[in-house]
């Protein structure tokens, strides 16, 4: 397996090279790039869809949702003496159900929200708190002593800044609808006081998962020029794949072991702001077991992040788990079907020798 892999990525290699040394103008007809086009906004809106509704929405509530516990009460009979046998504990014990343990119930409960349009509940804030980190970045990025930090810094920054944002679309998806628009139920500064520290911590657990891979991958040299990369002798190219390998599973450790338990814990901080007046759509402690104390009578009103991790059961855990590998694996398919597609379309209209071909005709 290891030696067609490294066949593979030395012929693409090679093949990467010899375009590169052909600066080859291509023509190519109008029709045909409409028609790929078209394919290409459809891969970017199924697949958007998928990280969206399964990967954030679903997650947000899994995070947040309590168990609901169902007993039973035992059935009644005559035979006095049998029902005497039986441990009562047994009978009424009660069994824990989550409306988020599947992907079916938890749509179930979106469509029973709001339709088709709930699965994309707090898109406009979601799209407004993306605009606003990355002007915020920009914003900061200009200024001279930002650029002399630690790269990622810039980033941690803005989402810190914007942490209001963040803060809102978590109460939009967890909450019920409200006819107020998304930009009124954008939290006070006062919010924002409280979950800065926490986002701070969240968006550097999130740079180290991105940076310390893309610094390894550098100190490798895996950022080399491809020509480079494929005159290399096969032992040095077979390292190469061995070590790019051994980054991208640190950095499935480091989303794993960081990010999501950051994520969990800031998500858990979130919800514990959500205002007494507001009702959530899957059940919720807001208490957290007796671990948030109101401000009326002197607390924080909200819960800690190490407390918001520790009360997130583990099975709860393992599902969130499943449900990340689950969403790994529906892009994996929407892929590789768009990808099937895509070559099935090519060789309907005739093949890319025919209809992709230098402007002056030749060769």
């Amino acid at each position: 397996m290891s030696s067609f892999a490294h066949g593979l990525i030395k012929r693409g290699m090679e093949a990467h090279a010899a375009l590169d040394d052909k600066k080859v103008k291509i023509d190519v007809p109008g029709w045909v790039i409409m028609m790929l086009s078209i394919t290409a906004l459809a891969y970017l809106f199924i697949s958007f869809s998928i990280e969206y509704t399964f990967g954030r929405v679903i997650p947000t509530l899994l995070m947040v949702e309590s168990p609901q516990d169902i007993t039973f009460e035992p059935i009644p009979t005559e035979d006095n003496d049998a029902s005497m046998i039986k441990d009562p504990e047994q009978q009424s014990a009660p069994r824990q159900r989550f409306i988020t343990s599947s992907f079916r119930s938890s749509i179930q409960l979106l469509k029973s929200k709001g339709g088709f349009r709930a699965r994309y509940r707090g898109l406009a804030i979601f799209i407004a708190n993306a605009f606003a980190v990355q002007a915020v970045a920009g914003i900061l990025s200009m200024i001279p002593i930002i650029n002399l930090l630690p790269m990622g810094f810039t980033a941690v920054l803005a989402m810190v800044l914007c942490a209001q944002l963040t803060l809102g679309w978590t109460h939009i998806v967890i909450s019920e609808a409200s006819p107020k628009p998304w930009y009124r139920r954008v939290p006070t500064l006062k919010m924002w006081k409280k979950v800065a520290v926490p986002t701070a911590f969240y968006a550097i657990c999130e740079q180290v998962a991105v940076m310390l891979p893309l610094y390894l991958a550098i100190s490798i040299g895996l950022t080399q020029d491809p020509n480079e990369v494929a005159n290399l002798p096969d032992r040095k190219q077979k390292a190469l794949i061995i070590k790019s390998l051994g980054i991208f599973v640190l950095g499935l450790v480091l989303a794993f072991l960081v990010v999501i338990p950051a994520n969990v814990a800031l998500t858990r901080l979130q919800a514990s702001l959500l205002q007494d007046s507001d009702e959530t759509i899957v059940p919720f402690d807001r208490s957290f077991g007796g671990k948030v104390v109101p401000e009326i009578v002197g607390g924080s009103g909200m819960i800690g992040m190490l407390d918001a991790w520790k009360t997130f059961e583990w099975a709860s855990r393992m599902r969130l788990v499943k449900a990340y590998i689950k969403v790994f694996f529906m892009q994996m398919a929407v892929t590789f079907f768009f990808a099937m597609l895509f070559v099935m379309q090519i060789l309907m209209i005739g093949g890319v020798h025919k209809i992709i071909v230098p402007a002056d005709g030749k060769n």
